[in-house]
């Protein structure tokens, strides 16, 4: 006889457990288990508030925090693997007939616990409890992997540029030639794209993107009479606050919709890298050639290399694309508030998530083995100066000799047309008489070229003279002047890096145990560098002192940087044998807050000074240029980076601004 499922009991009989069909069709656990880390971090958070507010014992709350977590390192050691479900070695407690990641915990914690497990569930509904989860999941798992997926790329382009930077080829618009480039040029276009989307993705992590908000305790939809302290569980977890309504709260799905973008905008720019490389390394082309891992022969045909890989980045990112609009329909026609069709959109924003981060890190490896040949460029399409490639750079070069742009465009398409009627397929063949005929025919007599005309044309030549910030050429504010930025921030995070792992050395003789400080300019996990979820005792005992000391500031943690009472809380730390540098422990305070687990310290006790747009303008492009983009500056407090940045920005603009008035300037950019 089938056992009645908990959540059934106002059904006669045994409810769906007696159709197989029925069992299977509402089940999501076969997709779902990869939400038990936050399910679990959820239930926490709200046992103890249900603790504080008097619902449940302190011993419950034990036993419920001990059995949960005594779960959590059941499910990472299956053999089989944490979500792995219904296979030898995975975890037994995944049973199917239980439906979903939340009831089958739940009903582990009540076999092992009892009594105190059944209260687990006081004041809350699998509604909210999924709702929160998957924000959970997106905010500290799905984001954070993405964004670092998203910084190989970006630096795979950039080893990329400084490979086969000065190499010349055609740019196209209308896939017809256009202007001479060069392939640092182009790596910089894509490594500006994909920056876009690292940013955006930052948006998503740090909770801009509708994620500073706790769905836990709207309960189904309208709430509970339980005395519930909303705000409470909010703060444990990270969030700014309660969802506003219970009802939406329950309903939305926005989330989903935002992140499901993200990762089609990531999947449409990967398409369009690979449709432009398998043209490239076509024998048509020939720019290109990749790494022979990522290249299939043919079953028939013994001389193919077919771009496989690229083929089907190509081709995914329809699954992508079509995961988003999936979601976008699963939601037009839901009614206030909860229905099961919401129960899909993990399905559909899981397979987005896996399919766009392989996507991503095969993307990364291609572009690492590429190789860009000059020679089969010159050769490609019947020469490198086949195309007129030098048109636009000779009309510019009439109007610094006075011509107007229109007539100028007009002279050189006459001598386009020349060179076609007379069987010359390049600009510099025509004689200095043709150029000069052609000028005076538009009406300017008086403007006169010599042999100097040949020195702006031909590829080689336009690429080099290109002026304007941000060019596709080989000369100054083109890709070389980004790789030289990037270049001197690197050297200055090695030198960072050193500093602070002899800090750590010299810190390990007096403290051992005290927690190794994460790199400098490393990405911030969710726990700190080297942390795991099961905190030893060491790094909590850290924690702790920091966090009591942040709180003595009185200060928000974006106000603190620079100022005598952060110096004041390091000196402490210091003193109490820590072992942190400044760096080190503004990283940690910043993790903490990303998990939930700084409490607010006070206001901010200043504000940023006022500064024009073009300073604005000017510090943007700072912080962009020594991080990637805005969402990384939590990077920059007491970095040698951030030094430059200050003496580079107030040398430009004019101004003497301290540390902490830029610092602050900094944060307010980036929100």
């Amino acid at each position: 006889m089938t056992t009645p499922k908990p959540w059934e009991h106002a059904k006669a009989g045994e409810g769906s457990a007696t159709d197989p069909l029925a069992a299977r069709f509402v089940e999501s656990l076969s997709y779902d288990t990869r939400l038990y880390a936050a399910d679990i971090r959820g239930s926490i958070a709200h046992a103890q508030m249900l603790a504080q507010v008097g619902l449940i014992s302190r011993d419950d709350l034990a036993a419920i925090e001990r059995g949960l977590g005594e779960i959590q390192r059941e499910i990472e050691a299956a053999p089989a693997g944490p979500r792995a479900v219904g296979v030898a070695g995975a975890w037994p407690g995944w049973k199917i007939d239980l439906e979903d990641v939340h009831m089958c915990i739940e009903a582990a914690l009540i076999e092992k616990i009892g009594e105190p497990g059944r209260r687990l569930h006081t004041g809350r509904s699998r509604n909210d409890q999924v709702a929160l989860d998957l924000r959970l999941w997106l905010r500290d798992e799905a984001a954070p992997a993405i964004h670092s997926a998203l910084s190989e790329l970006l630096e795979a382009f950039k080893e990329l540029a400084r490979r086969c930077g000065p190499i010349v080829l055609p740019t196209y618009t209308h896939l017809q030639r256009a202007q001479p480039g060069t392939v640092g040029a182009e790596c910089m276009a894509w490594w500006s794209m994909f920056a876009r989307d690292a940013n955006l993705c930052t948006q998503q992590e740090s909770g801009e993107w509708g994620l500073l908000a706790s769905p836990l305790g709207s309960g189904a939809v309208a709430g509970s009479l339980l005395p519930l302290d909303r705000a409470a569980t909010a703060r444990a977890l990270g969030f700014a606050g309660p969802e506003m309504s219970s009802i939406d709260a329950t309903a939305s799905r926005d989330e989903a919709l935002d992140f499901a973008y993200l990762l089609s905008r990531i999947a449409v720019h990967l398409s369009r890298l690979a449709e432009q490389w398998i043209i490239y390394g076509t024998t048509e082309f020939g720019f290109l050639k990749l790494g022979s891992a990522f290249t299939t022969g043919s079953s028939m045909m013994p001389q193919k290399r077919n771009p496989d890989m690229l083929e089907l980045i190509r081709g995914r990112s329809a699954n992508v694309i079509g995961s988003l609009t999936s979601l976008l329909t699963l939601c037009k026609g839901l009614p206030l508030a909860y229905n099961r069709d919401l129960q899909e959109d993990k399905r559909l924003l899981f397979a987005a998530f896996d399919t766009t981060l392989d996507c991503i890190v095969m993307a990364s490896r291609i572009v690492a083995s590429a190789e860009f040949d000059q020679s089969r460029i010159d050769a490609a399409g019947g020469g490198l100066d086949r195309g007129y490639l030098d048109a636009t750079a000779l009309a510019e070069h009439l109007v610094l000799k006075g011509v107007p742009f229109r007539t100028a465009h007009q002279i050189v398409g006459a001598l386009v047309r020349e060179c076609e009627a007379t069987g010359r397929h390049a600009l510099s063949q025509l004689r200095v008489e043709e150029f000069n005929a052609a000028i005076h025919a538009a009406g300017y007599g008086r403007v006169v070229v010599d042999r100097s005309v040949y020195d702006v044309l031909n590829p080689r030549n336009v690429a080099a003279a290109y002026k304007s910030a941000g060019h596709a050429g080989t000369g100054p504010l083109g890709y070389r002047d980004w790789l030289a930025a990037d270049a001197t921030h690197r050297e200055l995070f090695e030198d960072a890096r050193a500093a602070a792992e002899r800090s750590v050395r010299h810190a390990g003789a007096d403290n051992a145990g005290a927690p190794t400080v994460p790199a400098p300019g490393a990405p911030a996990s969710l726990f700190g560098a080297d942390d795991h979820p099961r905190d030893s005792a060491a790094r909590r005992s850290t924690d702790a002192a920091l966090i009591a000391a942040y709180q003595q500031t009185g200060r928000t943690l974006d106000d603190l940087p620079y100022t005598s009472e952060f110096d004041a809380m390091h000196a402490q730390l210091q003193s109490a044998g820590a072992g942190l540098t400044k760096r080190a422990a503004l990283q940690r305070l910043q993790n903490l807050r990303k998990a939930g687990k700084l409490p607010p310290a006070g206001r901010s006790a200043s504000a940023p000074p006022r500064i024009s747009e073009d300073e604005e303008s000017l510090l943007r492009e700072l912080v962009i240029a020594m991080t990637g983009s805005l969402g990384q500056r939590d990077q920059l407090p007491y970095d040698p980076r951030f030094d430059g940045l200050v003496e580079a920005f107030n040398q430009q603009a004019g101004r003497e601004l301290s540390p902490h008035d830029i610092w602050r300037l900094v944060a307010k950019l980036a929100k």
